[in-house]
């Protein structure tokens, strides 16, 4: 593996270039869209790394299918999930860990430091986190300060750990001041957009990364 390649996190097939370890993007477009098949492409993992996939509106087992739909393995030696929907279930056999509610911020930070620690102690020293979708995360929120405190919090980590981190949220759904605050904690942006039956991405916030809307094939 060249020095580039240990420092940097690839998109295959995307119209992205690498980007540093510990980068955290937060990707935008429409919840009933291709935005969860572009997510899930930003975290397919190369045989060296692991995943920690957060599902705050898809069971478990259903997040493990959309993965796998979009052509990557769900090797449970290297990955995790945490089912984070309010019907949230265990499955050891899966690798599938159960937080009680969307509410629970602090359970969430609490399975995904475990998780981490246990990937990084079986030698995946290499990690990418998603966390698709923030949108019931914020619905179940009281305030928007302690959400925000947790994506500080949890980008920080994968910052510190020189991970990958890829968050998803239809600005459609929130309002500029909630949008604004919760874009805060990551590096970069990708917007995704469809249009004509054609789908695009343009990458915010991020250097050397193609100008413009770019199509992409998912």
């Amino acid at each position: 593996m060249s020095q580039k390649s240990r420092n940097t996190y690839e998109f295959d097939s995307l119209p992205l270039e690498p980007v540093d370890a510990g980068t955290n993007l937060l990707v935008t477009g429409p919840s009933l869209g291709g935005t969860r098949k572009l997510v899930m492409r930003l975290l397919a993992c190369h045989s060296e790394e692991g995943l920690l996939l957060l599902t705050t509106d898809l069971s478990g087992d259903d997040a493990i299918a959309n993965y796998e739909d979009s052509g990557c393995p769900y090797v449970t030696s290297r990955m995790a999930v945490i089912d984070c929907t309010q019907e949230s279930h265990e499955d050891e056999r899966r690798n599938i860990h159960a937080v009680s509610t969307p509410s629970d911020l602090t359970g969430m930070g609490i399975a995904f430091s475990s998780l981490y620690e246990k990937l990084y102690g079986a030698g995946v020293e290499r990690v990418r986190t998603g966390l698709y979708t923030l949108s019931p995360l914020i619905m179940f929120a009281e305030e928007i300060q302690p959400l925000y405190r947790f994506l500080h919090t949890l980008t920080g980590r994968i910052r510190t750990a020189g991970g990958l981190g890829i968050s998803a949220l239809d600005p459609g759904t929130q309002d500029e001041t909630t949008f604004r605050t919760l874009s805060q904690p990551f590096d970069g942006r990708i917007e995704f957009r469809e249009r004509d039956g054609t789908s695009e991405l343009r990458c915010r916030g991020l250097a050397d990364q193609p100008d413009g809307w770019q199509p992409v094939d998912l």
